[in-house]
Parts: structure tokens; sequence; C-alpha cells
């Protein structure tokens, strides 16, 4: 941002030839200076400051430069007088991500500051004001809350889950066993965590399961083991482990994620267990290897989009394993998962601005989540630059069974103009592309229109095409 061009005659200050020596010298340091600053000098503590503080002021430039501290700063002068006051009797404070309610656009906003106050003296030696560095941190602060948030999400998943699960870090040490282990080996946080899961399992199965677990953790490889683990009555029980390595965008090993399940029963009934075992096994290996995928390929310009991204992508995948769970894994709703999606994104606004129209089908559990990450990164693109990213935008959703195969229009209108398609293929293009030719052996049809996107899906509902989705990797898998 360009600085003004300052009458200083017309200015508390004066012509800069008068000024005090200590203050042309700070004005001179402050104006060749990258990092943000500003001076208050005088009685009126005229406002003085660089341009990379510009940035900071928004709008407020460039007719904040030469006004009065108090006046520039009214909305957060409560806030901060306290240390002005302190700064103008020779103290010098510190204040890191400070929380300041501000309204430089037009609007309450929340932001965060990492600055100092120093004071200022004349030629004399006299405090004729003060001095500021500082740093705008609003960015790093809900980045790092959105970290701790998610964070919390996903070990508050982890706990609710069913089946046992623990999370390790790059050196093989457990940091989070959910409320399952703990309730059903008797074990607590201070005997489980590290390597104390071991001392659960069975002295027999005890060193294979170390060695193929430090083999894992070593190889950074997907792990599968059984053993014997002692239940909270005594007895012991059949557990088996399924686990993948965590791998963050830039392919650097962060530990390893698991589950483990009660598989008793399917050993003492050996006619149930080949099928129970590739059940759990491929259920559990297919929703962490999703998980892992959308890990490494999510991609966003900061960590608080990354985390807002993938926070939505694995919320959807949740949608549509609880769907499924609730009709017992048989099929799924195809007009419930529709509306469960767009609910997600627009809340009870949904039936205002999405018209959902079609007869019943139901989808076998192999195309519903895939089916359900297509209809999130449709609503995510609606939402960020779509139709619904304006209130006048609306979507259509409408679709037509024939013949085996299932057709789905999704059409908006109503939204801000469309240039046309995409010069580069973002991940919500390559999921769509991918999961409905790949995955499902369907047919992709987008024609990005001036008045909003028309995405037609021809999808297969044949038994061929349920076997074709039930692959593992074809799209999340793949980068």
């Amino acid at each position: 941002m360009p600085m003004p061009q300052c009458e200083w005659s017309g200015t508390p200050l004066g012509p800069q030839k008068d000024w005090p020596l200590s203050l042309a010298a700070i004005y001179r340091l402050m104006m060749h200076s990258r990092q943000p600053m500003f001076i208050a000098w005088g009685p009126e503590l005229t406002f003085l400051y660089n341009e990379p503080y510009a940035v900071i002021l928004g709008p407020r430039h460039p007719h904040a430069f030469a006004r009065r501290f108090d006046q520039v700063w009214a909305d957060i002068w409560p806030d901060i007088k306290p240390l002005v006051g302190r700064a103008l009797a020779g103290e010098s404070t510190w204040r890191e991500n400070m929380h300041l309610l501000m309204t430089r656009h037009g609007y309450p906003e929340d932001t965060w500051y990492t600055f100092s106050y120093s004071p200022l003296h004349d030629d004399a030696g006299r405090i004729a004001g003060m001095f500021c560095t500082c740093i705008e941190t609003t960015r790093q602060v809900l980045a790092e809350r959105a970290l701790r948030e998610n964070e919390g999400r996903f070990r508050a998943l982890l706990d609710a889950a069913p089946a046992m699960m623990w999370v390790t870090d790059r050196h093989g040490n457990c940091t989070h066993l959910n409320r399952s282990w703990y309730a059903f080996t008797g074990q607590t946080p201070v005997t489980g965590l590290g390597h104390g899961w071991l001392e659960a399992v069975h002295p027999e199965d005890r060193p294979v399961a170390a060695r193929l677990f430090e083999e894992a953790v070593r190889n950074k490889a997907t792990l599968r083991l059984d053993y014997r683990l002692r239940h909270v009555d005594g007895a012991w029980r059949y557990a088996t482990d399924a686990a993948q390595p965590r791998l963050d965008e830039n392919g650097v090993y962060l530990g390893h994620v698991g589950s483990v399940l009660d598989i008793t029963e399917r050993r003492q009934a050996e006619e149930r267990q080949t099928l129970l075992a590739r059940e759990v096994d491929h259920r559990a290996k297919n929703v962490l290897a999703v998980v892992q995928a959308m890990v490494r390929l999510t991609r966003a310009a900061d960590v608080d989009g990354y985390a807002q991204a993938l926070q939505g992508r694995v919320a959807a995948l949740a949608r549509a394993h609880t769907l499924l769970a609730a009709d017992s894994w048989a099929a799924a709703d195809l007009g419930t998962l529709l509306a469960g999606e767009l609910t997600a994104f627009l809340g009870v606004e949904r039936e205002a601005r999405v018209t959902i129209e079609g007869p019943a089908v139901a989808l076998p559990p192999a195309a519903a989540q895939p089916l359900t990450m297509i209809v999130h990164e449709l609503a995510t693109n609606a939402i960020k630059h779509g139709a619904l990213s304006v209130e006048a935008g609306r979507l259509d959703v409408r679709w037509s069974t024939l013949a085996g195969w299932l057709r789905l229009a999704w059409t908006e209108r109503g939204g801000p103009l469309v240039p046309g398609a995409p010069r580069r293929l973002g991940f919500g293009t390559r999921v769509l592309d991918g999961t409905v030719r790949g995955q499902l052996g369907g047919r992709l049809h987008m024609d990005w229109r001036a008045e909003g996107l028309a995405c037609v899906l021809d999808l297969p509902l044949t038994s061929q095409a349920e076997e074709r989705a039930e692959q593992p990797g074809l799209v999340w898998g793949a980068d």
C-alpha cells in the first residue's frame, strides 16, 4: 500500500526540518523497515506508521496517517489505553497474541496481535511519545485453535467408536487408547499408553505381537495381527488388530492408527471365521485407507483451510458410515444421503434453497461412501464458488433410474457468473472424475455454464459395479 504525501505544516508535528533529532531518526528507521511499526508522538499522540503497518489498518489507510492515535483506533482504545499510559510513563510492555475486537472493515472482527510499546524521548530526554513494533497473529491463532479442535474431534470420534482404537507417534509409542479399549481390558492410561498395551496381550502371543508391531513402525507399513487379549473379567479373548501408517501432506511418517476387534466368536465358529475376518479386515482397512488418503491428498492455502477441508471430508465419511449403520450395512437410501449431506452445509436453509427429487433408490454399501464423497466435493465447490455461495443461488438435484443405471443431475443456478471450466484440476474435480469413472465405472459430464455448474452422473447399480467399487485404492489411494 503506497504511503500518502503529508503536508507536515498542517499537523501538530510541524515541518520535518523542525522535528527533534530523536523523532526524525526513529521515523527514518520505521519507514525503511519491513516490520509493521508505528509512532505516536506529542501531546496529541500524532499517529505515524510505515507501509507494512498500512496492511493492518485496512480501509483506515491512508486517512489514519498523522491523525490522533486515539481517534484512529477508537474501537480498541479502551483495551490499549492502559498500555499506552504505561509507555508514556516510561515502561516498556510486551503482549503476545493479545485479543482485540476491531471494526476496521465495518464489522466486528476478532483479531490477535503480538506487539511491544516502548517510550520515546525527545532531544532533552523527556518522554514525548511511544513506539510500537507489531505483527498480526490472527491466522496463526485461529489455525492453532482449529488444529486443537480438530485433534479433539478426532479423539472424540475414536472414543465414540464401538471398536477398540489406538494411535501412536512416529517412535511407536501409543499416545491414545479409546474408551472401548479401557472398558474391554480394564487398563488405564497409566498402564496402557506407551508400550503398556502389550501387558494386556497373552504372554505366549506377546513376543510375536511386539515383533510385528516394531516391524510395521520401522518399515512404516500396514499392520495386521491376531492375538489373545485379556478381558476385564480375566478371560482371554481372541482379537484382531489392523492399522495403517499416518502420513502428512508431504509424505512424512507420523505414526500409526489402528483398530482392535474381539473375534472370539469367529474363532469358535470356524464356519464363520473366514467371512467375518474378511469383513473386518476389509472394512477397517478401507476406512483407515480413506482417512489416510484424505490426510495425504487434502490441499489448502494455510493450516486453517487444511483443517477445515479435512474436517469436512472426514465428517462426510462419518455421515455415510452412520447412514449405512442405521440399516445394518445392507443399503443406503439415496434421498436420505443427499439430504443429510446438503443439510450439513446449509442447515435449516437447505429445504428453501435445494430441490431434491427422485424415486427411491437403495444404494449398495460399496457405492454409498464414494457417492457421499462426490456429493461432498460438489457441495463444497457450490458453497465456496458456486450457486450456494450467494443467497440468491439455488440447487436442483434430481435423479432417475433405467435398466440398472442411476442418472443424477446436479444443476446450480443464480450464483456468481461462471467464467468457464477451471484451467487446473483441483482435488475435488479429481475425486469426482476418479470416483465416478475409475471406482464406480460410471460416466461424468460437467457443463460449466455461465449461470452455474450442471453436472450429470451416470452410475451403474449392477452387482458388477458393486464389486468394482469394493476394490480399495482406486481413487483415494492414488496420488
